[in-house]
């Protein structure tokens, strides 16, 4: 006969104590119970369990053999149960993001490090790639959820609005162009212009910004990055626009920044797997992300115009 569950709770709590009146206070049933359900056990075993021995109760020999490994599934459930509770806490988990460089550079680190602080033991992995990378690896499931500039090419991923900013003009410090408050495709046309594919979000709106002014966008240095456009601008190679997470910091970047006209947004997003519901770390990571988006200076908060938010993505707080 089998030994249940609970008879081997009863015998491990009168192994432990030593006594029928301990064993039964610590498993919250009375003595009686305890006594009868170690008769019980006995019976089920074969074999006697424990023999009364210095004023306590003493593991039998025949006990002994498995005691140990019954001590060993008994703490194996009790981590089991701590996990339990740190999963339904969010305190435990990991969570992979895959974000453009100036998104993962300028956005993420503030809300990465705030949500640290409160959950230490969550691992996050942040992967650095392109827009187009970033859209194939959250619709292949390869990672929680993306964050990426728009527009982007057609997905079945929902996108969440995070915030948007200017995109503006970097030109070197002492260029003719600083003497102008603001600068259109017309302005800029004279100088050699470091800018971007029509495939990548941020080509795709400075060529509509040229074709709306009825101006050709002639690109003498053509780059994938903002933070390549920059360096470049600085070295005084030409002038480029840019998207303005890049520059949101106090840092000097060595380059006069000038206000586009006519006003062009750029837009951060999250994207999110379309089927299946992120978990609650990756829920909690990406409101904190959320937050940060909106209290940046230097750019417009989206958070209240977002619409088809995952479900539980305002209620967790990190």
């Amino acid at each position: 006969m089998k030994l249940s569950f609970r008879q081997l709770e009863v015998i491990r709590a009168v192994a432990l104590h030593g006594s029928v009146t301990a064993a039964a206070t610590d498993l919250g049933v009375s003595q009686p119970a305890v006594s009868m359900m170690l008769r019980e056990c006995a019976t089920s075993a074969g074999f006697p369990l424990f023999l009364r021995g210095q004023g306590r109760l003493q593991p039998t020999a025949e006990l002994r053999v498995f005691l140990d490994e019954m001590h060993r599934v008994f703490k194996g459930l009790e981590r089991i149960d701590r996990l339990v509770g740190d999963i339904r806490d969010a305190s435990v988990g990991s969570v992979v993001v895959a974000a453009t460089p100036t998104l993962a550079d300028n956005l993420l680190p503030v809300a990465v490090a705030a949500f640290r602080r409160a959950r230490p033991r969550i691992q996050i992995t942040v992967q650095t790639m392109d827009n187009l990378s970033a859209v194939e690896a959250v619709t292949q499931g390869g990672v929680d959820f993306g964050l990426v500039l728009t527009p982007i090419a057609e997905t079945d991923a929902r996108l969440v609005p995070l915030c948007a900013g200017e995109l503006v003009c970097v030109v070197p410090i002492d260029h003719p162009l600083t003497r102008l408050a603001t600068v259109g495709p017309q302005d800029i046309a004279p100088y050699p212009l470091i800018s971007f594919s029509r495939s990548l979000p941020l080509g795709h709106l400075v060529e509509q910004n040229f074709r709306e002014a009825g101006v050709p966008r002639r690109i003498a240095l053509e780059v994938n990055q903002s933070s390549t456009a920059l360096a470049l601008v600085r070295a005084g190679a030409g002038i480029a626009w840019i998207d303005p997470f890049l520059l949101l910091d106090d840092r000097d970047h060595g380059v006069a920044r000038l206000r586009v006209a006519p006003r062009s947004m750029v837009t951060a997003q999250a994207l999110v797997p379309s089927q299946g519901t992120l978990s609650r770390p990756a829920l909690m990571l990406l409101a904190a992300i959320r937050r940060q988006g909106s209290a940046m200076p230097g750019v417009s908060s989206l958070v209240t115009r977002g619409q088809g938010l995952p479900q539980g993505l305002e209620s967790p707080e990190c």
